[in-house]
């Protein structure tokens, strides 16, 4: 059977246009049901783990594992405690000022948030956290799939920065229970991964900021400025 002309090109549609038209509202819906749960969101604290594979040479990072605390602010700006146990470190977050602090070497690093971003760490949580319009504005996004992680339903969005930075594409898996990120997956430029695991979420509980964050500060520390 040979199709007519506007035969072809029905069938060129529905090949080729409609599965982007569907990412693309799928995308959309994703994107504002995050907006939506990011506005009830008063504060969060998660269980993380967080390991860099040096692709060239095929070599994983030791993992790193810890606890974050994090309280959203406004103009989307945030609050932010990620204590990290193996090594022992403790990042603090307060709108632009960064404290990186190192225990066993009892070193305090006062830096802004901008340098921090070389920070694995600090680079994720920031792209985890930062608002719709602040991913809208600065990525490309893409729906990519749903995909179940741990036994929970997520919706696996990638995204590609407009400008030139750090990062390559990051995907992100967002949890359909909660609308937040759960797994980071970063490409660097020189395409060495850093994969980040959220887990044990839990949304709006009472702990102490103002002791947590607001009032960080070691006793008996070198303070670098950097």
């Amino acid at each position: 059977m040979i199709l007519s002309r506007e035969a072809m090109c029905k069938l060129l549609v529905l090949l080729f246009v409609a599965p982007l038209c569907f990412a693309s509202q799928k995308e959309d819906e994703v994107l504002k049901k995050m907006e939506a749960s990011g506005k009830t969101l008063k504060n969060l604290t998660a269980e993380l783990w967080q390991q860099k594979t040096n692709t060239q040479i095929g070599i994983q990072e030791p993992a790193e594992v810890g606890k974050l605390y994090y309280v959203p602010a406004k103009n989307g700006k945030f609050k932010l405690r990620i204590d990290i146990t193996t090594p022992p470190k403790t990042i603090v977050v307060d709108g632009d000022h960064v404290k990186f602090y190192q225990p066993e070497i009892r070193q305090l690093l006062l830096t802004s948030l901008k340098r921090a971003s070389q920070n694995q760490s600090v680079a994720s949580l920031a792209i985890t956290f930062g608002s719709v319009d602040v991913i809208r504005s600065n990525y490309e996004v893409r729906y990519l799939r749903d995909e179940v992680v741990d036994g929970e339903g997520t919706a696996v969005l990638l995204l590609v920065p407009k400008t030139k930075g750090p990062y390559k594409q990051i995907e992100l898996w967002i949890s359909q229970k909660q609308w937040l990120p759960v797994r980071q997956r970063f490409v660097e430029l020189n395409d060495d991964v850093i994969v980040i695991k959220l887990s044990n979420i839990k949304l709006n509980t009472n702990f102490d900021s103002s002791k947590l964050i607001d009032s960080f500060n070691p006793p008996n520390v070198k303070i670098i400025k950097g």
